[in-house]
Protein backbone atom coordinates (compact mmCIF):
# COMPACT_ATOMS: atom_id res chain seq x y z
CA UNK A 1 0.00 0.00 0.00
CA UNK A 2 1.22 3.45 -0.54
CA UNK A 3 0.77 6.27 2.15
CA UNK A 4 0.12 9.77 1.33
CA UNK A 5 0.73 12.26 3.50
CA UNK A 6 -1.39 15.56 2.46
CA UNK A 7 -2.58 18.81 3.88
CA UNK A 8 -6.62 19.76 3.98
CA UNK A 9 -6.24 21.83 1.20
CA UNK A 10 -3.75 19.56 -0.79
CA UNK A 11 -6.78 17.03 -0.21
CA UNK A 12 -9.44 19.31 -1.26
CA UNK A 13 -8.00 20.27 -4.29
CA UNK A 14 -7.02 16.56 -5.14
CA UNK A 15 -10.71 15.47 -4.30
CA UNK A 16 -12.10 18.35 -6.63
CA UNK A 17 -9.97 16.97 -9.60
CA UNK A 18 -11.11 13.76 -9.33
CA UNK A 19 -13.87 11.84 -10.78
CA UNK A 20 -16.73 11.51 -8.19
CA UNK A 21 -17.56 7.70 -7.43
CA UNK A 22 -14.22 6.69 -8.35
CA UNK A 23 -11.55 4.83 -6.39
CA UNK A 24 -9.41 7.72 -6.64
CA UNK A 25 -11.89 9.69 -4.85
CA UNK A 26 -13.00 7.05 -2.64
CA UNK A 27 -9.19 6.38 -1.36
CA UNK A 28 -9.05 10.55 -0.41
CA UNK A 29 -12.78 10.28 1.24
CA UNK A 30 -10.82 7.77 3.80
CA UNK A 31 -8.28 9.58 4.54
CA UNK A 32 -7.48 9.54 8.25
CA UNK A 33 -6.59 12.61 10.06
CA UNK A 34 -3.75 11.87 12.41
CA UNK A 35 -1.12 14.13 14.18
CA UNK A 36 -1.63 16.76 17.16
CA UNK A 37 -4.14 19.34 17.51
CA UNK A 38 -1.38 22.04 17.70
CA UNK A 39 -0.26 21.34 13.87
CA UNK A 40 -2.83 23.55 11.81
CA UNK A 41 -4.11 21.95 9.37
CA UNK A 42 -3.61 18.46 10.68
CA UNK A 43 -2.12 16.20 7.87
CA UNK A 44 -3.92 13.48 6.42
CA UNK A 45 -2.83 10.22 5.60
CA UNK A 46 -4.33 8.12 2.86
CA UNK A 47 -3.75 4.70 1.98
CA UNK A 48 -4.77 3.36 -1.41
CA UNK A 49 -2.99 0.95 -4.25
CA UNK A 50 -0.34 1.57 -6.06
CA UNK A 51 -2.12 1.61 -9.36
CA UNK A 52 -4.23 4.51 -7.33
CA UNK A 53 -1.51 6.42 -6.54
CA UNK A 54 -0.40 6.50 -9.98
CA UNK A 55 -3.49 7.68 -11.56
CA UNK A 56 -3.66 10.55 -8.53
CA UNK A 57 -0.09 11.17 -9.49
CA UNK A 58 -1.36 11.83 -13.11
CA UNK A 59 -4.09 14.12 -12.10
CA UNK A 60 -1.63 15.96 -9.45
CA UNK A 61 0.37 16.50 -12.76
CA UNK A 62 -2.34 18.09 -14.39
CA UNK A 63 -4.34 20.10 -11.68
CA UNK A 64 -2.37 20.08 -8.39
CA UNK A 65 1.41 20.56 -9.36
CA UNK A 66 2.19 21.50 -5.67
CA UNK A 67 1.23 17.93 -4.82
CA UNK A 68 3.15 15.74 -7.36
CA UNK A 69 6.64 15.64 -4.81
CA UNK A 70 4.41 14.31 -2.04
CA UNK A 71 2.76 11.47 -4.22
CA UNK A 72 5.98 10.28 -5.97
CA UNK A 73 7.78 9.81 -2.89
CA UNK A 74 5.49 7.73 -1.21
CA UNK A 75 4.88 5.93 -4.05
CA UNK A 76 8.85 5.30 -3.82
CA UNK A 77 8.53 4.07 -0.02
CA UNK A 78 5.63 1.93 -1.21
CA UNK A 79 5.24 -0.92 1.84
CA UNK A 80 4.87 -4.21 1.10
CA UNK A 81 1.05 -5.66 2.34
CA UNK A 82 2.45 -8.01 4.72
CA UNK A 83 5.35 -10.29 5.25
CA UNK A 84 8.44 -9.87 2.43
CA UNK A 85 7.63 -11.42 -0.88
CA UNK A 86 11.18 -13.25 -0.61
CA UNK A 87 11.83 -16.71 -0.45
CA UNK A 88 13.10 -16.86 3.41
CA UNK A 89 10.38 -18.34 5.79
CA UNK A 90 10.33 -16.30 9.18
CA UNK A 91 13.10 -17.25 11.63
CA UNK A 92 15.05 -18.37 8.69
CA UNK A 93 18.60 -16.93 8.83
CA UNK A 94 21.01 -17.06 5.87
CA UNK A 95 25.04 -18.40 6.05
Amino acid sequence: MVELILTEPQLIRLKAAVTTGSAESAALEAGKRFGSEVFSPEPIAVKCTRAIATRLLAVANRFCPEVVPKIRAAIEQEKPIGASRGGSSPGHTHS
